[in-house]
C-alpha cells in the first residue's frame, strides 16, 4: 500500500473537497469536548494530525494552550496562514511537522485529540495503533484522549459507491469500495481514466478500537455517535467518538 496520504494531503483539492467540514462543525465538536472534559483554560491540548488547523485554532480561541501537528507540510502551512489572519491575538498555539507514528511529548499534555478520521492510514495494525501508544506517552497521568473515527458498521451498510460533483469548475468523481478490510475511495478529476488521488483507510470495529485502547493504557469512559453528543448506536451512528482516560 503506497503512502497515498502524502500526495493527497498536499493538494488544494483535498481542502476544497471537504470544505463543508468547516469552522462551524469545529465549534460544535469543541463544544462537546468542553462539556465532557474537566479542566480549565490552562489545559494543554495536543491535536494529532491537525490538518489545516480548524480545531486547534478554535481550542486556542477558547484559551487552551494548543500544539497541533501533521505530516503534511502543505496543511501545516495553511494552518499557519489561517492562524495569522484571525483577529484574536496572543493565543497559545503552535503548529509542527510530525508523523503520528513517531512522536513522544513525554507526559506534557492534559488532553490529546485525534479527530476527523485521521487514523487507519497504514496497512498494518502495529503502525496504526502505534498512534495510541505515542498518545499515551505524551499525556500526563489521568490525561484524556478524544478519538473520532468512522463507525465501520454504519459505513458498510450505507456506503455510497459513486458520487459526482464539480469543484472549481472541474468534474470530480468519487468511487468507493470495501476491499480486504479497507474502505477505498478513488478520486477522478476532469474525466481522467485513472484516479488522480486515493484514500485508503483500514476499517476497525468499535471493539477493535476499545480493545487497543485498553492494551495501550486507556480506559474508555464515554462514547458518542456524533459531534452533538448523541449516544453511540452501532448500527445508526455515522461516527465513533471516544473519550478515554489514561490509567497507566
Amino acid at each position: 500500500m503506497s503512502d497515498w496520504f502524502k500526495k493527497w494531503f498536499s493538494d488544494r483539492l483535498y481542502l476544497d473537497l471537504y470544505n463543508k467540514r468547516d469552522n462551524d462543525e469545529a465549534r460544535i465538536f469543541v463544544n462537546l469536548i468542553q462539556r465532557e472534559l474537566p479542566g480549565s483554560a490552562s489545559t494543554k491540548v495536543l491535536d494529532i494530525c491537525c490538518g489545516a488547523g480548524r480545531h486547534s485554532i478554535e481550542l486556542a480561541r477558547r484559551g487552551f494552550d494548543v500544539t497541533g501537528f501533521d505530516l503534511s507540510e502543505y496543511l501545516i502551512t495553511e494552518a499557519k496562514k489561517t492562524f495569522k489572519k484571525i483577529p484574536e491575538k496572543n493565543l497559545k498555539l503552535k503548529f509542527l511537522n510530525k508523523d503520528m507514528r513517531n512522536f513522544n511529548f513525554k507526559n506534557s499534555f492534559d488532553v490529546a485529540i485525534n479527530i476527523f478520521t485521521s487514523f487507519g492510514y497504514f496497512d498494518n495494525d502495529k503502525e496504526n495503533f502505534k498512534v495510541f501508544q505515542n498518545c499515551n506517552k505524551s499525556l500526563k497521568s489521568g490525561g484524556w484522549f478524544v478519538f473520532d473515527f468512522i463507525n465501520s458498521d454504519y459505513l458498510i451498510k450505507n456506503l455510497v459507491s459513486v458520487s459526482i460533483g464539480k469543484i472549481n469548475g472541474k468534474k470530480v468523481v468519487q468511487k468507493r469500495r470495501i476491499e480486504n478490510g479497507f474502505v477505498i475511495k478513488d478520486i477522478y478529476v476532469d474525466g481522467k481514466e485513472k484516479p488522480s488521488y486515493s484514500e485508503i483507510l483500514r476499517l476497525y470495529s468499535p471493539e477493535d478500537i476499545t480493545d487497543a485502547m485498553n492494551i495501550t493504557g486507556f480506559k474508555v469512559v464515554k462514547m458518542f455517535g456524533d459531534y452533538y453528543g448523541n449516544k453511540f448506536n452501532k448500527s445508526k451512528s455515522s461516527r465513533l467518538i471516544i473519550f478515554a482516560k489514561k490509567i497507566n
